[in-house]
C-alpha cells in the first residue's frame, strides 16, 4: 500500500515544503519506505509486502507516528487528505527530480494546479490471467471504494462542490482516470507494447489510471481513493479491497462488464456527491445508492471476508455510511460557520481516533 501525506506547518496549518528535509532527518531503517512525491510539501510512506491487513496496520501506526516525530523536530506536521483546504497551489515547490522536472515541463499549468494526495492498493495475484480477471471484475466497483474515501471537498479555499476534486483534478492529465476493459491479456500488451513503442510511454507507471496492472509487481494497482482521514478507515478500505479481490480471484469470470458510460456516470457521482450518490449495481444493472452497494457487496463477500478473517474491519465502513468520510466532515463544519484552520485542526485531531 502506498499513501501520500501532507506536510504542514504547525503554526498556520498550511502546507510548507518540509518533506527533503524530512527525508534526510529519516533514520536508515525507516528510508526504504519513504519517497518523494511531486511536491515538497507531499511524502509517500510505502507498506512492504503484507500478508494479511494485520500487518499493514501495524506498519502504518508505527511508521506513521515515527514519521511524526521526525516532522515534529523539524517543525512540521503530518496530515491525511487529498487536498489541502486552502493551500495555493502555486506556492508549491516542486521536488527536485528529473522525472518530476520532466513531468511538469510537460503538463504546464494543468501540472501546477495539481496538488493532490491520493492512496494505493496493491493485490498480489498469482498470475497474469488472474490479474486480468481482477481487474475485470474491479472497474465497476471504482465508484464505490471512491465515494467511500472522499478527502478532497475544497480547493485554495473555496467549496468546490464536489467531495473529491482531486478526482477531477486527476481526469485532466494525461493517459489518467477510468480504463477502458481487456477481454485478454494479449489485448492489454499489445497496447501497452504500442504505447512504449511509440515513445508515449516508458514503463507502466506512466499510465496514470484508476486502476491498473503491473506486472512487474505482480499485483493488480487500485487506485481511484482519495486519503481517508482516519487510520481505521484506511484499514477498513484495505479490507475490502483485499475481500473483494479475493472473491473475484476465486468466484467465476466476470460476465459482460457494464458499459464505459455506466461506471463512470458512477464515478462522477462519487465524486460530487460522495456516499450520498448513486451507484449503477454491476450484478442487477439497477441504479441504486452507494449505501445499497456497499450493503449488497458486503452480504456477497461473507465468504471471503469470513477466509480471510476481515469481519472486524469491514464493521468500521458502517459509520462512513451514517457520518460520511472526511469531505462530509469538511462540509459539515464549513457550514457551521467553522474556519478552514479549524477544521484541518479537528482533522488532524481525528486521524488517530
Amino acid at each position: 500500500m502506498e499513501i501520500e501525506l501532507q506536510i504542514l506547518d504547525p503554526q498556520t496549518l498550511n502546507l510548507c515544503p518540509q518533506g527533503p528535509v524530512i527525508l534526510k532527518e529519516a533514520p536508515e531503517e525507516l528510508r526504504p519506505f519513504l519517497k518523494p512525491e511531486a511536491y515538497q510539501s507531499m511524502i509517500e510512506l510505502v507498506t512492504p509486502i503484507c500478508r494479511n491487513v494485520k500487518e499493514v496496520e501495524d506498519f502504518l501506526r508505527e511508521y506513521i507516528r515515527r514519521l511524526e516525530k521526525i516532522a515534529a523536530k523539524n517543525k512540521a506536521l503530518i496530515f491525511a487528505a487529498s487536498l489541502h483546504p486552502f493551500a495555493q497551489a502555486k506556492e508549491q515547490k516542486i521536488w527536485e527530480k528529473k522525472r518530476y522536472q520532466r513531468i511538469f515541463e510537460e503538463l504546464q499549468l494543468v501540472g501546477r494546479r495539481f496538488i493532490a494526495q491520493g492512496l494505493h492498493i496493491h493485490l498480489g495475484m498469482p498470475s497474469g490471467e488472474s490479474a486480468l480477471k481482477v481487474y475485470r471484475g474491479l472497474r465497476p466497483y471504482l465508484p464505490l471504494l471512491l465515494a467511500l474515501s472522499t478527502s478532497s471537498p475544497f480547493y485554495e479555499g473555496h467549496p468546490t462542490g464536489f467531495h473529491s476534486y482531486r478526482s477531477k483534478l486527476f481526469e485532466v492529465l494525461p493517459l489518467a482516470g477510468l480504463p477502458r476493459d481487456f477481454s485478454t491479456w494479449q489485448e492489454l500488451e499489445g497496447l501497452i507494447s504500442k504505447l512504449k513503442d511509440l515513445g508515449i510511454i516508458t514503463d507502466v507507471c506512466d499510465l496514470w489510471w484508476d486502476l491498473r496492472i503491473q506486472p512487474a509487481l505482480g499485483t493488480v494497482e487500485i487506485r481511484i481513493y482519495d486519503v481517508p482521514g482516519r487510520l481505521k478507515e484506511i484499514t477498513a478500505l484495505v479490507a475490502l479491497t483485499q475481500a473483494l479481490g479475493h472473491y473475484l480471484l476465486t468466484g467465476p469470470a466476470p460476465t459482460k462488464p457494464p458499459e464505459q458510460e455506466l461506471i463512470l456516470y458512477g464515478k462522477w457521482q462519487a465524486a460530487r456527491y460522495g456516499v450520498k450518490g448513486r451507484f449503477i449495481d454491476p450484478l442487477s444493472g439497477q441504479c441504486i445508492s452507494f449505501t445499497q452497494g456497499l450493503r449488497r457487496l458486503l452480504e456477497w463477500l461473507k465468504e471471503s471476508t469470513k477466509a480471510l478473517g476481515l469481519t472486524h474491519y469491514l464493521q468500521e465502513l458502517s459509520p462512513l455510511l451514517t457520518q460520511g468520510p472526511s469531505s462530509t466532515k469538511i462540509y459539515m463544519q464549513h457550514q457551521k460557520g467553522r474556519d478552514l484552520k479549524t477544521i484541518v485542526r479537528d482533522l488532524k485531531a481525528q486521524f488517530w481516533s
